[in-house]
């Protein structure tokens, strides 16, 4: 669920690297070569499928059709497969979907349960790391995707701009974790010693964004890992961590002396106008947006209803959830999937919320958005 980090250690969203690395390299290589091999393979197998039927081609001549009667045949699909092959992609019939492993694929798994009891046209392929997922993005293997906000941002100016975002899937995951009872809002946390995950990456950029617009310092320590933060909790209940979903939830499960004091996304909120803190979105690569409209417009209608389903049935989406492997038991899953904020916003609503957003990391850090602001083009209309 927090798993972006690039090969230093740090949340890939901000790193501020190349995204085609040498790293990627190797694995196209690697999966090229899987595919020459497996295409020696199937080559074997017809070579020796022939060999094997040769002798009976002879008994099959009378019933095979004939030129003309197989021209017939062909000349009657001929014009539905053409439009078949209008919709395919390389994987079949529709899009392939990329999505993280975490939050970002939570909004997704009634539409996967959906298109595999009634075989709708999409393939969902999850990764655990930007690392496996940006190639196939960049390579056209997969052409919708759920990936945080800010990395919309910089693949919208890595790829010439041939990125388009649809809508905000999953808003803040952030939350302010601690055993004072005095913490009760941003202003109280000055003064105080607080642990975070993320430096010089969105959680630090966001945190302190905050801090500034209510005028308060805190005293930020950076980890690694969540699991640090909460090691220093577990040694001083008093000081202050910020978690994201849902390693807080699991925290409070094993922690009874710790509680969630702070939403970071609610903070945001007050402090920004009302705007939403957008932590995901679905983006498409928007070549494949103009040649198939009526595809992504279906697909958001689906993602739509998927994520509504996920509020107004949590048990389910918690069985879903362990289901498809995004988390291992249903309890916790239970309760961290409505602090997730799966939420689905388009349209104005979107554009405004993504340009305060992206405002901020780029004052922060312009790398973390790609160097520069997305222009009008990045924000698709409903």
């Amino acid at each position: 669920m927090y798993p972006l980090l690039n090969e230093e250690g740090k949340l890939w969203q901000d790193s501020g690297k190349n995204i085609f690395t040498v790293q990627e390299e190797r694995m196209f290589m690697k999966r090229n070569l899987w595919k020459w091999l497996l295409l020696c393979l199937l080559c074997l197998g017809l070579f020796a499928c022939t060999k094997g039927g040769e002798s009976s081609t002879e008994a099959k001549k009378e019933s095979t059709p004939s030129v003309e009667e197989k021209s017939s045949s062909v000349e009657s699909s001929e014009n539905a497969e053409e439009s078949k092959a209008e919709n395919k992609t390389e994987t079949g019939e529709g899009p392939t979907i990329l999505s993280l492993k975490g939050p970002t694929t939570i909004g997704l798994v009634h539409l996967m349960e959906k298109s595999e009891e009634e075989k709708l046209p999409y393939q969902f392929q999850m990764e655990a790391s930007p690392d496996a997922l940006l190639p196939d993005f960049v390579a056209g293997k997969g052409q919708i995707a759920t990936v945080p906000a800010n990395m919309a941002a910089v693949l919208y100016q890595k790829l010439d701009k041939d990125v388009e975002v649809l809508n905000i899937n999953t808003l803040g995951i952030l939350y302010v974790i601690t055993g004072n009872e005095e913490v009760n809002s941003i202003a109280d946390l000055a003064g105080k010693d607080i642990y975070m995950p993320g430096q010089g990456a969105t959680p630090e950029y966001v945190l302190r964004a905050l801090l500034s617009k209510n005028n308060v310092e805190g005293n930020l320590n950076f980890v690694t890992e969540p699991a640090e933060a909460v090691a220093h909790l577990q040694v001083n209940p008093n000081d202050v961590a910020i978690l994201p979903e849902p390693f807080a939830t699991a925290t409070l499960i094993q922690n009874s002396n710790l509680q969630r004091k702070i939403s970071i996304t609610e903070e945001w909120k007050k402090s920004f106008d009302g705007g939403e803190l957008p932590t995901a979105v679905t983006i498409v690569r928007k070549s494949y947006a103009k040649e198939h409209p009526e595809i992504v417009k279906a697909f958001l209608d689906e993602e739509k209803e998927s994520i509504a389903a996920v509020e107004k049935d949590v048990q389910k989406t918690a069985e879903l959830v362990v289901k498809q492997r995004i988390l291992e038991k249903e309890a916790l899953a239970a309760k961290a999937i409505p602090n997730c904020n799966i939420r689905f916003i388009d349209g104005e609503e979107m554009k405004k919320a993504l340009e305060q957003y992206y405002q901020v990391l780029f004052e922060s850090n312009p790398k973390s958005v790609g160097g520069a602001l997305p222009e009008e083009g990045f924000y698709a209309e409903p």
